[in-house]
């Protein structure tokens, strides 16, 4: 569905010939209706290449293309085809808004009537497991779990194709992380999206995520079937995770 060739993002460094290669030739597909998974520690690349993918930042070289040009042939700017829910869910929500207002934004910026917004704003709330009375709930009101469930809503009401999730659950307790988990996994399968889920936690993916590359300092080390690349790692840097994880 998405294709990803040879994509670097450098930075000026302290002189010419050393540029800080934040993302470094880094080449996969994602396809329709999978879990792709993006691993690596903090540092290694991983939430400057969500941005470059949804055009939130221009690659320096390299290509990020749709297979399916239904979306845009080239994803050169923030388009409703994509959404992306941050690590901090407060980053991106108004303080002063109630939950109903803050899930219905862009159906309202897209034309919508407020009463058809809000309507459409419960059903989304609905869908993440939410209580119809948090729809009159303030942010500070709600825990981070619940707050990230509110910004999967509101990303849910465009329809997306591809859900990039950036470390959403980073900052959970292992209980609540896998309660996020479960509920992407089944929203994967009822709204037929794909999601590209970040993380620096390995041990979280397996059983969750369909395929997975492994970057380091920019780069890709490897990718495959996620359950293939726990079996059989191939670079040392997998295997050290791997072994950081579980043992």
């Amino acid at each position: 569905m998405l294709r990803l060739e040879k994509v670097s993002k450098h930075y000026a460094g302290k002189t010419k010939d050393q540029p800080i290669k934040a993302v470094d030739e880094v080449s996969f597909t994602l396809r329709k209706d999978e879990i792709f998974a993006l691993i690596g520690e903090s540092g290694s690349g991983k939430s400057t290449l969500a941005e470059l993918i949804m055009g939130l930042q221009k690659p320096t070289a390299g290509s990020i293309a749709w297979d399916d040009p239904a979306p845009s042939s080239k994803p050169s700017k923030p388009t409703p085809a994509m959404q992306l829910i941050f690590q901090n869910p407060d980053r991106s929500m108004n303080p002063y808004w109630r939950v109903k207002e803050i899930v219905a934004e862009p159906l309202r910026l897209s034309g919508y009537p407020k009463k058809a917004a809000y309507g459409l704003a419960a059903e989304l709330l609905a869908k993440v497991k939410l209580p119809a009375d948090y729809s009159d709930k303030y942010p500070a009101e709600c825990s981070g779990g619940q707050k990230q469930r509110i910004a999967i809503a509101r990303a849910l009401s465009m329809s997306p194709k591809l859900l990039v999730a950036d470390e959403i659950t980073s900052a959970l307790d292992p209980s609540t992380e896998d309660e996020i988990l479960r509920l992407l996994l089944s929203l994967k399968r009822t709204e037929e999206m794909s999601i590209l889920y970040i993380t620096h936690r390995i041990e979280t993916i397996s059983g969750f995520t369909d395929r997975m590359a492994v970057m380091k300092a920019g780069a890709i080390q490897e990718w495959g079937e996620t359950e293939t690349v726990f079996a059989n790692p191939q670079s040392d840097y997998t295997k050290a995770l791997l072994k950081s994880a579980y043992y």
